[in-house]
């Protein structure tokens, strides 16, 4: 690599031998000398002059010198930060949860986890299951919560490339504030008169709406009048009692305001979808301790907390 010839430069220039680059590397005489021989050829220029005395730079390994000590330099810095940071239980940790229940439980299981580890940044990203499972294949986060509901289409490619653990099963509901049921619903409960209601949705392209109409009616809406769409599961449900429409959710975060009559479920059929909340990471990626304790308390907060909104 690339890198590797220039820390052998850098080496070399500061040494002035082959014997005491060598020596700070703790790599062979050979090893420097073939480094160098590559470095010089990509540049298509020499670096050094050799002499009975040792190595003498020549104007451009000076000019290299001068703009290649500060680069190495942060780079060398940034992975003892790293090195450090893992022995400190330090460092920053990327987590994605969907947008309700991560509203409504992430904040609890942070200021948990803060006293355990003071010294670790959250950076938390909330979004549908879809996106959060691309994020992860793509290693931009090192893990995420997310719903698996809504048929084959969520229980897709990443199954092949993550490890997945279940964390708590709970259903996809539908809602709306007592005054809105009363007002708009009035117990008709049919395909037709539900399309025609207002909505607020988590997502652009409504599909936690539209899964749940193909779930209870094997069928859903070919337009939706929306009254909100946003990602902050705490706005919906501000909203929601403001008796601005109906909306989806999962029933663990509302079962708290069904049991207080704050909202209503709907139900034509049946409750709702069972939905697996889980755990899902790269399955190649080796766990830093800061995870594996978050895991840790996510897993008993999800059995002694979460739980009760059941």
């Amino acid at each position: 690599m690339i890198l590797n010839r220039l820390h052998v430069f850098k080496a070399l220039y500061e040494c002035g031998s082959t014997a005491k680059a060598a020596e700070s590397l703790h790599v062979t005489r050979s090893a420097i000398s073939q480094n160098l021989t590559k470095l010089e050829s990509e540049l298509g220029a020499s670096l050094f002059t050799r002499t009975p005395k040792g190595l003498n730079p020549t104007s451009i390994a000076h000019e290299l010198a001068r703009s290649l000590s500060p680069l190495l330099n942060e780079i060398n810095e940034k992975v003892n930060s790293i090195k450090s940071n893992q022995s400190l239980n330090a460092g920053v940790l990327n987590i994605g949860a969907p947008p309700a229940s991560g509203a409504f439980h992430m904040p609890k299981i942070i200021e948990a986890y803060n006293k355990i580890n003071p010294n670790v940044e959250i950076h938390l990203t909330l979004m549908d299951s879809h996106s959060l499972s691309e994020l992860v294949l793509s290693g931009k986060l090192d893990l995420a919560i997310i719903d698996v509901f809504g048929g084959v289409s969520l229980q897709r490619e990443f199954h092949a490339f993550c490890h997945q653990e279940p964390l708590i099963e709970e259903y996809i509901v539908m809602l709306c504030s007592d005054h809105y049921y009363n007002e708009r619903i009035k117990g008709d409960l049919s395909f037709e008169h539900l399309a025609q209601q207002d909505f607020l949705s988590l997502r652009n392209d409504s599909m936690d709406i539209k899964s749940w109409f193909h779930y209870q009616f094997n069928r859903s809406p070919l337009s939706l009048k929306k009254k909100l769409t946003t990602a902050d599961g705490l706005t919906v449900l501000k909203c929601a009692h403001r008796h601005l429409g109906l909306f989806v959710s999962g029933s663990i975060v509302t079962q708290d305001y069904v049991n207080k009559g704050e909202f209503i479920e709907i139900t034509p059929h049946s409750r709702g979808e069972p939905n697996n909340i889980n755990i899902i990471q790269l399955l190649d990626k080796k766990q830093r301790s800061i995870e594996k304790e978050f895991i840790t308390l996510l897993k008993y907060y999800a059995k002694t907390q979460w739980v009760k909104g059941l």
